[in-house]
């Protein structure tokens, strides 16, 4: 949240210094821009027309891996909790190994937070974590077992499932050539409000900065929702992890972890 009003308090203060220097300088002269006032809010029409439908398609398609991107984690999260309940239907031993190896893979994933933001890199302790853990419910005596046995592997598979499923779609980012679309059709949409004719400076000033706010807001969303894990209006957390690694914890007697 920080991130993002800092963001906008330069943007602000930047563009604001640039349309003070419009008018202070007569850079676009308000008589030459009246003769053309016919023309310029056509043009001015087309290119936010042209970068409605642009960031439009954008936010849709980026919303949709959101949504996706949620639904996998929470998926994840869901199963190994699941899993940690239906663990005490087994022996003790066996009780403690699956929990021990969950909290492994959880106290890995809020490590590998901490080094890479993204969460976008296959780690190979992660995945060893995930390994040993399906290796703990393979040796289930599942003749002893039988339905536990089998909705234990079931939710292991689950959790397997939903992390390809999350790395699948955090991998999703925007082709660089239609970032630069995007920043382009941004930087060119409020160079453009700078040619709206306003005789009146306080009016000038006002309907250029919203203008400039809503397109640069528009960009700030299209680039957090890129960026999922990363600090901003809208980013997943890990304390997700941090969380379900307590209450495994706060019910386990492993004192090593």
């Amino acid at each position: 949240m920080k991130s993002i009003g800092l963001r906008l308090l330069i943007f602000i203060l930047g563009f604001s210094l640039l349309i003070y220097a419009v008018r202070f300088f007569d850079i676009l002269p308000i008589v030459s821009l009246h003769k053309d006032i016919g023309s310029i809010p056509w043009l001015f029409s087309a290119i936010s027309l042209i970068f409605s439908i642009i960031s439009g398609f954008v936010i849709q398609s980026k919303w949709h891996t959101w949504d996706e991107l949620i639904d996998a984690t929470h998926g994840e999260l869901s199963s190994f909790r699941q899993l940690h309940i239906l663990s005490h239907h087994f022996p003790k031993a066996v009780q403690e190994k699956i929990k021990e190896q969950i909290c492994n893979y959880l106290s890995l994933m809020i490590e590998e937070s901490k080094i890479n933001r993204d969460l976008n890199i296959r780690s190979e302790q992660v995945e060893s974590a995930i390994y040993k853990l399906e290796e703990v419910v393979f040796d289930i005596d599942y003749g002893l077992h039988p339905k536990t046995g089998d909705m234990a592997f079931d939710l292991v598979r689950k959790c397997m499932d939903y992390r390809e499923r999350r790395l699948q779609n955090i991998s999703h980012k925007l082709p660089l050539g239609v970032k630069i679309f995007v920043m382009g059709a941004t930087f060119f949409l409020i160079l453009s409000s700078l040619f709206i004719g306003v005789t009146s400076f306080a009016y000038y000033y006002l309907f250029t900065m919203i203008v400039a706010l809503l397109s640069y807001g528009i960009y700030l969303l299209i680039d957090d929702l890129d960026h999922p894990y990363r600090p901003g209006q809208w980013h997943l957390k890990i304390t997700d992890y941090s969380d379900l690694l307590r209450e495994i914890k706060a019910d386990t007697i492993i004192n090593s972890l």
